[in-house]
Formats: structure tokens, C-alpha cells, sequence
């Protein structure tokens, strides 16, 4: 980061984050064959602040239950759809902890990280790991990421993997069948058979130092041709390669098509 902003060890979750939760009632299977053929491309938007399209999305402070976190994100369209729902699982292996803002936005933290990635999207999905972080890809972060009904031509980007000398080096995997674009990251983020864990993985080019949170130079950019089961979820691997500080990275928001209901 520059000197206009804070190191991420030093920047601690916001003391009061609230988000309005609203209640979701259960539903037929949202890709029933009375939703018709008609398929729209919703927009999980993490700050609502895209006036271009008919989609808002709610994502109320997420629960934790039996060692697992999990957030679910609303996204409510155009009249005659009904909401979609994304649901983040956040699993720890290993030694690893969650820092106490993970699974939160990134505007809650202080001081906010209101354009992760610089793409002008507004705020992402904060994944976070708390101090003293160890390192390996034995002590991560696994998050599931699932939709509520088939989503074809899923679309986002994971910002800020880079790392801090002495406090963090970000190791990123994903799971499924995707192309990418990384200009200023190495490594496929496939998991490969150890020792070639650091190697597949997505890192920061030739160990390049710590990005700013608004900075493309952590970027990873990915989209699945084809298309996702209902319910079967992709996996976003975190973890650190050397240090012992806190370590952070975002989800931008997603597009991607899919029936109305």
C-alpha cells in the first residue's frame, strides 16, 4: 500500500458493522419449468451503486454455526423474477483463524475499502485471516461459493493477492473449470501435488510488494464458460506462504445469466 493508506495489519474490523437483514421465505426450485426459457444476467453488487441495470442485492452480517461462517447474498431483479440467492461457506483448516471481519464488506472496514481491485465497482467481499497467520496451504481458508439455481458465464474478480514482507505472502486456488486473466499475478490457481503448491497457485509476481486495496496490480479476473449446478459449489482456497501478520483479499461483485426464478 502507499502511504495514503494503512498497512492491512493494521487496519481492524468496524466496531459496529450492521446490515439489514431480511427474511427469506422458502421457495419452489427457482429452476422449476414454470420459469419459462427467459434468462437474465443478474449482477450481484456488492454496494448497489449500479444504476445501469434492475438488480440489488442484500447481504445481511453473516452467522456462525458449528466452526463454519457462512453469508448469503439476496439479489432481487426485475419484476416477474424471483430473488436469487449466493451463499459463501467459510470452512478453516489447519491452525488458520478468521480475522473478526471475514465474510464482511470491505466499506465496513476502517478505513473503508470502498474500490477494491480499482474497478470501480465500490466495495467487495473482505476474506480475512487474523494475527499471527501460520503458513502452508495446511492452514487456509476454503470458501464455497453456491447459487441457489444453474448460473452460466459466472464472472468476478479476486483483488489484492500480494504480500508484506515479514507479515504476509497471499496463495489463492479455485476450484472448477474457468479461463482467467492476471496480468500482475503468477500461478493458475490450480492446487497441484505437493511441492508444487506455491507454484500452481495465485501469487504475487516475483514476490512484487504490498498493493494498495483500490490497486489492479493483485487482480485476478475469472469466468466460468460454462455452466454451474444448483447448488454445487466452487472453492476459493486462502492461505499464506510466509509472515505472521493479518493477510486479507476481496471478492468484486459477479454477473453471470440465469432463468428469472
Amino acid at each position: 500500500m502507499s502511504k495514503a493508506m494503512p498497512s492491512r495489519r493494521n487496519v481492524v474490523r468496524s466496531a459496529a458493522w450492521t446490515v439489514p437483514i431480511v427474511a427469506v421465505t422458502a421457495a419452489a426450485p427457482a429452476y422449476a419449468a414454470s420459469c419459462g426459457t427467459a434468462t437474465y444476467t443478474w449482477r450481484l453488487d456488492w454496494s448497489n451503486d449500479n444504476a445501469t441495470d434492475a438488480f440489488t442485492t442484500t447481504y445481511p452480517a453473516p452467522t456462525t454455526l458449528g466452526g463454519v461462517q457462512t453469508g448469503v447474498a439476496t439479489i432481487t431483479g426485475p419484476a416477474g423474477t424471483t430473488p436469487l440467492k449466493v451463499t459463501f461457506s467459510s470452512q478453516m483448516q489447519g491452525t488458520m483463524s478468521r480475522d473478526g471481519d471475514n465474510l464482511q464488506l470491505s466499506s465496513s472496514l476502517s478505513p473503508a475499502a470502498d474500490n477494491v481491485g480499482g474497478l470501480n465497482q465500490g466495495a467487495g467481499l473482505n476474506i480475512s485471516h487474523q494475527s499471527p497467520i501460520p503458513n502452508g496451504r495446511g492452514n487456509r481458508q476454503d470458501i464455497s461459493i453456491s447459487f441457489d439455481r444453474p448460473v452460466t458465464g459466472l464472472t468476478f474478480t479476486i483483488t489484492d493477492i500480494d504480500r508484506q514482507d515479514g507479515d504476509w505472502n497471499d496463495r489463492v486456488e479455485l476450484t472448477g473449470t474457468r479461463t482467467f486473466s492476471a496480468p500482475n499475478v503468477s500461478g493458475n490457481g490450480t492446487n497441484g501435488t505437493a511441492p508444487m503448491f506455491n507454484n500452481n497457485a495465485w501469487r504475487p509476481r516475483n514476490n512484487a510488494d504490498n498493493a494498495d486495496n483500490d490497486s489492479n496490480d493483485g487482480n485476478v479476473t475469472v469466468t466460468f464458460g460454462g455452466t454451474i449446478a444448483a447448488n454445487t459449489a466452487i472453492v476459493m482456497s486462502f492461505w499464506n506462504n510466509s509472515g505472521n501478520g493479518n493477510q486479507r483479499v476481496f471478492l468484486s461483485d459477479f454477473t453471470f445469466t440465469a432463468l428469472g426464478c
